[in-house]
């Protein structure tokens, strides 16, 4: 009976106990402090740009602006653009061009007779005016008496002897004789003066030749060719044929 009591007792005295563990436990709680998350993301660079230089252009001058000018964008690698020539200088006309003399002798085309056939040999146009040579140091006008001129017709032959000969300084193969059918001649007086009556209306090369020494700045005597283009209408036609010297 004893035995029995005391088993009881040490039963209770479990339960109990379990009794007490289940009825307050201890909790243990973690408290975890919000932190912001920090997301890392991919750097992003912005391409690279080269520098733009900006530059003129000289477009071209005579305007009512000295200057007339673009401006365009360049990259700074290409920072050099088209330059311009400043010293260019205008083309020669007949007064001022010095033929160059060359020894080579060229051959003449063959004469056009079709192109001569149309060309009429009598007018009634007057060419007049004065041939002269001007020293370009003095100002002084060089003139002779009875110098020599013609009117030779534009056309495809005399045009080779105008550029190969007289611009070109060659020497060419002997004319055709059926070229005089359509050749004017005439001489100037003391003062230079001159004339030519009857002409047809059209294009010629007028032609003259001055021999000049000392007075036009020479160390010698030299024969001065002078060659001009002209247009003849109705009426009287006025032209001076002159170079300057030396």
């Amino acid at each position: 009976m004893l035995k029995k009591t005391i088993n009881y007792s040490l039963v209770a005295i479990g339960m109990l106990s379990l009794s007490a563990c289940t009825q307050n436990p201890r909790v243990l709680t973690v408290h975890q402090q919000n932190t912001p998350r920090t997301v890392s993301r991919p750097a992003i660079t912005a391409p690279i740009q080269q520098p733009i230089v900006e530059e003129e252009i000289l477009l071209g001058r005579g305007t009512r602006n000295e200057h007339v000018a673009s401006r365009v964008t360049v990259p700074q690698n290409r920072p050099t653009i088209a330059q311009t020539d400043d010293n260019k200088t205008a083309p020669k006309t007949e007064e001022n061009t010095t033929p160059v003399v060359r020894h080579e002798t060229m051959e003449r085309m063959p004469f056009p007779v079709d192109e001569y056939r149309h060309l009429p040999k009598r007018g009634r146009s007057t060419v007049s005016g004065t041939v002269y040579l001007e020293n370009s140091h003095t100002s002084e006008k060089v003139t002779r008496n009875k110098i020599k001129l013609w009117l030779n017709p534009v056309t495809s032959y005399s045009r080779q002897w105008y550029e190969q000969s007289y611009l070109g300084g060659y020497k060419l193969s002997k004319s055709d004789k059926r070229l005089y059918n359509y050749l004017k001649f005439t001489y100037s007086n003391g003062s230079g003066e001159f004339n030519f009556f009857g002409v047809p209306r059209g294009d010629y090369y007028l032609t003259g030749e001055i021999t000049c020494s000392q007075e036009c700045g020479f160390n010698e005597s030299k024969s001065i060719r002078l060659v001009k283009e002209i247009s003849v209408g109705s009426g009287v036609t006025t032209v001076n044929l002159m170079k300057n010297v030396p």
